[in-house]
């Protein structure tokens, strides 16, 4: 009897042993599930959020050409920081001009691409990087290249692009471009249409610097400083700056012996003062969760329509935007 007794206490307390993992398991997993729940929505709002920004940058854009088509500077509402508070929460949103920086599809096949590609090697050669990177490029950019002959013997292998970007990270397939370099190279360039022209006005010292060879980084802060806060009020006004004059100058009127004139004088059509290409960044950070957006917008200049035409939401933090006078 007493050992009946004991199998049944037995049994009752291995049941209630039974049940309470059961128990804590259900618990545990409930918690799981309410946190992921949790999260999932934080990251829903976070990603409406994103959103918002992208589409109250498209407003703030639309009123700056509204307020002045024909020119556009970083003194300009559009380029300072901001950072909006959420309940909880903060949003960062930066905004900057994609036609200040080098367009790396203004190397693919046509008449400009040799003046390009030089431009490129110039702007390699101040930041200190492999200048044969300018001539990889081009060639990952064009069909006749044969670049293909390269990659195969890749590990893995793969083709050349033979087409123009749509971000900047596709410089890193080329031949020996490591994250360092990309790194070095990220806030000075873009991928544009070939066409887009470099606005004078936002362009940094070291890119204005790279437009040639004899065009010193100490000319380029000198061209920064004569802009001043408002910028140029047409190209007419860089073009006939001191600094920048032989570049300018027609060559056909002078000495093609005179070692002060250079081999072919800068288009005027490179250049602009008003800019349809901007980049906007935006940042949310909720409940110590975040979300972020990369997008390409393309304002048209003509009518002030904003298309998006590139939109990442992988990158967490902002690229660097360098000073105007670096």
């Amino acid at each position: 009897m007493k050992k009946q007794k004991g199998m049944v206490l037995l049994m009752v307390l291995l049941i209630f042993s039974v049940a309470v993992v059961l128990a804590t398991s259900m618990i545990e997993r409930q918690s799981i599930d309410i946190e992921r729940s949790a999260t999932l929505h934080i990251q829903q709002q976070a990603r409406a959020f994103a959103y918002g920004a992208e589409s109250a940058v498209r407003q703030g854009l639309y009123m700056d050409w509204e307020a002045d088509k024909e020119k556009d500077h970083a003194g300009e509402e559009w380029a300072v920081d901001r950072t909006f508070p959420l309940d909880p929460g903060v949003i960062n949103i930066q905004i900057s001009d994609l036609q200040g920086r080098f367009n790396l599809n203004s190397l693919q096949p046509g008449s400009a691409a040799p003046t390009q590609e030089a431009r490129f090697r110039n702007l390699l050669n101040l930041l200190g990087l492999n200048t044969e990177f300018a001539s990889r490029w081009k060639a990952w950019l064009d069909k006749d290249s044969q670049a293909d002959d390269e990659y195969y013997t890749h590990e893995p292998s793969y083709r050349a692009a033979y087409a123009a970007c749509r971000h900047t990270s596709e410089l890193m397939l080329i031949t020996d471009l490591d994250l360092e370099s990309y790194q070095k190279l990220e806030p000075y360039i873009t991928c544009l249409p070939a066409s887009a022209q470099l606005n004078v006005n936002t362009a940094s010292a070291m890119v204005l610097a790279s437009l040639d060879s004899e065009f010193s980084l100490a000319d380029a802060q000198q061209v920064v400083a004569a802009r001043g806060e408002e910028g140029f009020a047409s190209v007419d006004d860089f073009w006939n700056l001191s600094q920048v004059e032989k570049f300018t100058r027609e060559v056909s009127g002078g000495d093609p012996d005179d070692e002060n004139v250079p081999a072919s004088a800068w288009a005027k059509t490179d250049f602009s003062v008003a800019t349809e290409y901007f980049g906007m960044f935006a940042r949310i950070d909720i409940d110590e969760r975040i979300a972020t957006v990369e997008a390409g917008i393309m304002r048209a200049r003509d009518t002030g329509m904003m298309t998006t035409y590139y939109r990442d939401f992988s990158r967490r933090e902002a690229r660097s935007i360098p000073a105007a006078n670096e």
